[in-house]
């Protein structure tokens, strides 16, 4: 009985940590289509070459909001 109770549990530890991983990459996924779309965003917005320094910083938080983002998925 001890023998199947412990295959059980690995089993089930082995399901929690695959859901896991699945549901992190599923958030790094929508951390990087929210980063394309505002950088995409930041193009449009900034397409007049006078407008390159507020365009960097568009996308400079981009990336910043991307990389919080990436953390979160982590944490």
């Amino acid at each position: 009985m001890t023998r199947k109770w412990i295959i059980f549990l690995l089993i089930f530890v082995l399901i929690i940590f695959g859901l896991s991983l699945r549901s992190i990459a599923g958030c790094k996924s929508d951390c990087q289509d929210e980063y394309e779309s505002a950088v995409e965003s930041c193009k449009e917005q900034y397409d007049d070459p006078d407008d390159a320094d507020m365009l960097k910083v568009c996308i400079d938080n981009a990336k910043s909001e991307y990389e919080s983002c990436i953390d979160e998925c982590e944490n």
